[in-house]
């Protein structure tokens, strides 16, 4: 009996190492910022840093975007136990690094949408961070980034996705021109407004997304960035790159 009590109890022990930490917020360091508490781990700190360099309005908003997101989240204690609240920091602060204008951007590529481009920087800053290493942030914990920002321009998919690139992507939503979101708390948005204005939001993105459209419009056919161009850039034409026009070449209707 003592042997089989042993191995039972080394079972056990086996069983609970190898199963997963809890991914909710009682591990990991913690500030505040807006009256909003979030994750403090040096990675979410230097990732902040990075997007700082960026103008106020683009700062502001992935600002914004983490904190009414983490404030929705902290206001369900279960939500806030499930969610990977690290990866909702990095994803939600470096989800807009496509949209850096400045020349040779790092981030910035002519062929990709800038969905894609800010998935695609936000894997490249955590795999080049002097902290990463491969068993922590395992290729899964980097996919679920990856969806997060790269489906946050496209309507109707995230809501069926792991529940931390949901969350990623249902707040980039949250911070829409001309809104206040009801799933955020009154008093959080308030205060993240107040410290990150929104009045230079809109004028802000427009002028990034007419931008997009002038510099690679091969990226922006058949994406919502689409209409920008049609509307604001001379010579913009995306008739004979969308997919509708493909679909319909040489159809007559009977």
């Amino acid at each position: 009996m003592k042997v089989n009590s042993i191995i039972s109890v080394l079972a056990l022990s086996a069983t609970a190492f190898a199963s997963p930490k809890p991914k909710g917020h009682k591990h990991l360091p913690t500030t505040t910022i807006a009256g909003v508490e979030v994750v403090d781990t040096q990675i979410v700190r230097d990732a902040h840093d990075l997007i700082k360099k960026f103008p106020d309005f683009l700062y502001w908003h992935s600002l914004r975007t983490w904190l009414l997101g983490a404030a929705t989240i902290n206001a369900n204690e279960t939500l806030k136990a499930q969610v990977d609240l690290e990866a909702h920091a990095l994803g939600t602060i470096l989800h807009d690094l496509g949209w850096d204008m400045s020349p040779d951007s790092p981030w910035v590529t002519h062929e990709n949408r800038f969905e894609v481009d800010g998935a695609l920087g936000a894997v490249r800053f955590i795999k080049e961070h002097k902290s990463y290493k491969s068993c922590v942030w395992t290729d899964a914990r980097l996919e679920r980034i990856f969806d997060g920002i790269a489906l946050h321009g496209t309507v109707g998919i995230h809501p069926f996705k792991n529940i931390d690139s949901k969350w990623i992507t249902t707040s980039v939503g949250f911070d829409g021109v001309n809104f206040q979101p009801p799933e955020v708390p009154a008093d959080k948005f308030d205060s993240v407004v107040a410290e990150y204005p929104k009045e230079s939001f809109q004028k802000g993105a427009i002028d990034t997304f007419t931008w997009m459209a002038a510099t690679k419009p091969d990226a922006t056919y058949n994406t919502f960035i689409e209409p920008f161009g049609t509307a604001f850039v001379p010579g913009y034409n995306a008739t004979g790159h969308r997919s509708f026009d493909r679909i319909v070449a040489g159809y007559t209707p009977q």
